[in-house]
């Protein structure tokens, strides 16, 4: 998952910790696993932060407030938000500590307000830091047309949801013509980089127009489109792969199956009869 979004998740629990209203020891577990879960989110997106700006990464979660504060990106006030967040973090996952409805109400009361200011300041340094850019067909919508794309997807740990703050960008493209090589895969890369204001060996781009049906197979799963310049054309060429991937799989199951038949029967009639 991406930074921005391990910090959108962060906001959402902090919502779902406000609408529960706790009545059994049941609905108090959840409420203080939301409470851990909130927290963590906000711990990893700080070691993600600090990982990808090759800071000094401290042995402890309340060193990261220290590091980014030295670093000037957190003011004290900040600093100390942070470490408060991450104390309670390490008594909320001990199992053995126990938490009354009363702590819990005053965690929310008392912390989750200061939680979504440090949530808003840590959003402003991705931003202002220009790390974990997200990918938007806006942005990219003249690099796609300087190289003649016809239309463009995303796939990979970044489509599934589940990318590190070092994961690459895997985009496929179908260009106008198929006339395409590794040279102008490199060329598109590099341009999508710039474009991005990151290094561009995070960039992996892979020309639809000569893809394998292996690769083709994972952008039909898991591929966001990302860029479209004309969709009745990009929807052919769906209709038009996919059915000839299933003919492709038929065949190769109907040859394979001959292949196996033939084999099993030969080996039947080599095998010695008894007298």
């Amino acid at each position: 998952m991406e930074i921005k979004g391990v910090l959108i998740e962060a906001l959402n629990g902090i919502e779902r910790v406000r609408n529960m209203s706790p009545k059994g020891w049941i609905e108090l577990s959840a409420l203080r696993w939301e409470l851990y879960a909130t927290f963590q989110n906000i711990l990893d997106s700080m070691a993600m932060i600090t990982a990808e700006l090759g800071l000094r990464k401290p042995s402890s979660y309340a060193d990261l407030a220290l590091v980014l504060r030295d670093f000037g990106l957190l003011d004290e006030d900040f600093s100390l938000i942070a470490k408060k967040i991450a104390l309670t973090r390490n008594l909320l996952a001990h199992a053995y500590r126990k938490f009354s409805l009363e702590d819990l109400n005053l965690i929310t009361k008392d912390m989750l307000p200061d939680a979504e200011k440090l949530i808003s300041k840590l959003l402003e340094i991705l931003e202002s830091k220009n790390i974990d850019p997200q990918i938007s067909a806006a942005e990219l919508s003249d690099v796609f047309k300087k190289h003649n794309v016809v239309f463009a997807y995303i796939f990979g740990s970044r489509a599934r949801g589940n990318a590190r703050e070092d994961s690459d960008y895997d985009i496929a493209v179908f260009f106008r013509s198929d006339e395409v090589n590794i040279l102008n895969e490199t060329l598109l890369a590099l341009d999508i980089a710039e474009a991005l204001g990151i290094s561009s060996d995070r960039i992996d781009v892979v020309a639809l127009n000569k893809a394998d049906s292996i690769l083709i197979a994972r952008v039909f799963k898991e591929g966001e489109v990302l860029y479209s310049d004309d969709e009745e054309l990009r929807k052919k060429w769906e209709r038009e792969t996919y059915l000839k991937m299933l003919r492709e799989n038929d065949l190769t199951y109907t040859y394979m199956y001959r292949v196996f038949k033939k084999k099993l029967h030969g080996n039947e009639k080599s095998k010695p009869t008894s007298s």
